[in-house]
């Protein structure tokens, strides 16, 4: 399987979102039925899904992956824990935190009773444990859980991609407690790191965004849009016009909103609208939240309605 996942990730970084697709399904057709394989590659394939927001199928393949782990009687094993970690992670971007943290909690648990505490899988555990409770605004909980995950990593033999993750956590923690000295030293570090790479990381995006978020808080509202749109072109490279590319084009337009350029503001907010109507539907409260301000975003210019797309 090492040739499939050296391949794989060659396909990542090209950006080749219908390339990855069609590997990782041929590798499906490959492989034998009911196998523990097999089920490794649903759970490949629903990662994908997930990252391009196709967000039914990810779900499909997530619970097919863990059915075939209990036929093979893997339910208490490390690979069945990590289908539940990124079925939790799959929640956790769909905005059910909730549901999400009660799975991380099961998954971490499972890694425990096994003695699997310094993993890669334990540690996205942590991280992704922080990224939820983050999301619920228990930030002190969120705190500890990337802490604990960065110490962890530098604690062991965890590359710097890891490690630059768990910086970025711990710093989007840190700026929703409003402690943003310490957040610009953990970023500042996460984007060194990721700025040293020889291929470009599909996590970068998420420090960026973290460092454009800061800046905004700061005051620095140019350098916000600067770290946003980088962030935008990462995230449309890797995985096209997903949940996350949305908000940042949210974020954008909240930032041309304070520079006073209200056509830009409205223009990216519309078209945060279109992609938000598109993966989750128009009464999902994250694309009436979207159109509602664009609305106010209308009368306040004197544009009165204003169409969703662009």
């Amino acid at each position: 399987m090492n040739d499939f996942y050296e391949k794989l990730d060659d396909l990542y970084n090209s950006g080749d979102a219908a390339a990855v697709e069609t590997f990782i399904l041929e590798a499906v057709e490959a492989s034998g039925d009911g196998s523990p394989e097999r089920a490794g590659l649903y759970n490949e394939l629903a990662g994908f899904y997930r990252g391009v927001s196709r967000f039914d199928e990810s779900e499909d393949f997530f619970y097919k992956a863990l059915a075939l782990f209990k036929i093979a009687r893997m339910e208490l094993s490390p690979q069945y824990a990590t289908v539940l970690l990124n079925l939790a992670g799959l929640y956790r971007i769909k905005g059910e935190a909730d549901r999400a943290v009660a799975l991380f909690l099961d998954a971490m648990e499972m890694f425990k009773n096994a003695g699997d505490t310094e993993s890669y899988e334990y540690i996205s555990v942590l991280n992704n444990l922080a990224l939820a409770y983050q999301e619920k605004g228990e930030y002190e909980n969120a705190l500890e859980y990337a802490g604990e995950a960065l110490e962890l990593m530098r604690a062991g033999e965890a590359g710097e991609h890891e490690i630059a993750t768990s910086l970025n956590n711990l710093a989007a923690s840190n700026i929703s407690l409003g402690r943003l000295d310490r957040a610009a030293s953990l970023i500042a570090e996460s984007l060194e790191m990721y700025d040293a790479m020889p291929e470009p990381n599909v996590h970068h995006a998420a420090a960026l965004t973290t460092n454009a978020v800061l800046q905004y808080r700061s005051g620095k509202h140019r350098e916000a849009l600067e770290g946003f749109k980088r962030a935008l072109d990462l995230t449309r490279r890797f995985f096209g016009e997903n949940i996350e590319f949305a908000s940042c084009r949210r974020n954008i337009s909240d930032v041309y909103e304070l520079l006073d350029d209200a056509p830009s503001a409205m223009a990216e907010l519309a078209d945060a609208v279109r992609i938000y109507e598109r993966l989750l539907g128009s009464d999902h409260p994250s694309t009436r939240n979207a159109r509602e301000k664009l609305e106010q975003l209308a009368l306040k210019s004197g544009r009165g309605g204003v169409e969703c797309s662009v």
